[in-house]
């Protein structure tokens, strides 16, 4: 996921902030995803998880990715194609999840990916922004956030497109069976993943991966052997009806 339209700071530049600038409505925001989301987090793990966290965190998300929207398309327009453009913009793919998340039951690996992503922007606007204008002799604090951005920021997004996949997904189809999630869901969900497909690497990547392995487990001559051959047979016949026709 891109960094939500922030200005490039050059290196040893201080900067002031302005409080009521919507970046920093948007650092904001975006740390109080961090504070919820770890406090509904830590009360998952005592087994007693407060909704009120929870709603909180997606409150936050909501408010943080309609800055970036804002910011991004102002002036406002009403024409078909700044409507399209729009909503092909992967910031406002993870706004409309957000909203459907928040306004749903409950699912709190759904959050998760938005945590992740978070983090990283509260530690970049932290290193960009609040130590130069509040602390700027602290270089070595400034230098040691920057080199674990470096040093963990591929990994995150990887991580957070697999929990996106796996995690989400998984999550979605488990809970249609046992009437903790619906087919609306389901839907909304794989439309938001098939535009990441597009638009993300990490998640291209893991898809065609998963793909890959699938293939080997579900197609002969390299099929499982406990896999019952009806499975195989419905897998290879969704395969064919799936797969594009070649032009004549």
């Amino acid at each position: 996921m891109q960094t939500e339209g922030e200005k490039k700071v050059e290196p040893n530049t201080v900067e002031k902030i302005n409080f009521k600038d919507l970046q920093f409505g948007w650092f904001v925001g975006h740390g109080l995803v961090v504070l919820n989301a770890t406090i509904f987090f830590i009360s998952r793990l005592l087994f007693c998880p407060v909704g009120f966290f929870y709603r909180a965190s997606y409150m936050a998300i909501i408010v943080s990715y309609s800055i970036v929207l804002f910011n991004s398309y102002k002036p406002l327009a009403t024409n078909q194609s700044f409507f399209k453009r729009v909503l092909l913009d992967e910031n406002m793919q993870y706004l409309i999840v957000a909203v459907y998340f928040f306004f749903t039951k409950r699912i709190a690996i759904t959050l998760l990916p938005f945590y992740i992503y978070s983090v990283f922007h509260v530690m970049e606007y932290t290193e960009q922004h609040l130590i130069p204008t509040f602390a700027p002799t602290q270089t070595k604090i400034q230098e040691s956030i920057k080199s674990i951005m470096n040093t963990y920021h591929s990994k995150a997004m990887e991580y957070a497109a697999k929990i996106e996949v796996c995690g989400v997904m998984t999550r979605l189809v488990l809970g249609l069976f046992v009437f903790k999630s619906t087919i609306l869901s389901i839907l909304i969900y794989a439309q938001f993943l098939r535009m990441r497909y597009y638009m993300s690497a990490d998640t291209r990547e893991f898809l065609t991966e998963l793909g890959s392995k699938v293939d080997r487990f579900l197609t002969p001559p390299t099929a499982h052997p406990k896999v019952p051959p009806a499975v195989i047979n419905a897998y290879a016949t969704v395969k064919e009806k799936m797969a594009p026709k070649k032009a004549l």
